[in-house]
């Protein structure tokens, strides 16, 4: 048998968890396997509890690589929690991006 074989994308998806003095954050992401780039970012976000557990939830968020950026969509949730959240987006990507692209 003749024949090619070629791969023409690959995808690397990662879940994780994110904790900080706040929040603790539950999600995945996913970058092209080939590049590395990241594509999609989502999580779920939760009060932390006094003893560090997770606690009530606080609401989600999903990023979407679009023209060289990402673009973030929040639920709806207080003012107060959503400053929580994008404190917690500033170092869940501060993790996963070139630190080029973080900054």
């Amino acid at each position: 048998m003749n024949g090619t074989f070629e791969i023409k994308s690959q995808t690397h998806n990662a879940q994780y968890e994110y904790k900080d003095d706040n929040l603790i954050v539950q999600g995945q992401f996913v970058k092209d396997g080939t590049t590395g780039e990241l594509q999609t970012i989502n999580g779920s976000c939760y009060n932390k509890g006094d003893q560090g557990q997770q606690g009530s939830y606080v609401g989600n968020f999903n990023g979407y690589v679009r023209d060289g950026e990402i673009r973030y969509t929040l639920s709806e949730m207080s003012r107060r929690d959503s400053n929580k959240v994008w404190d917690a987006i500033d170092g869940i990507e501060a993790a996963i991006l070139p630190q080029e692209q973080a900054e």
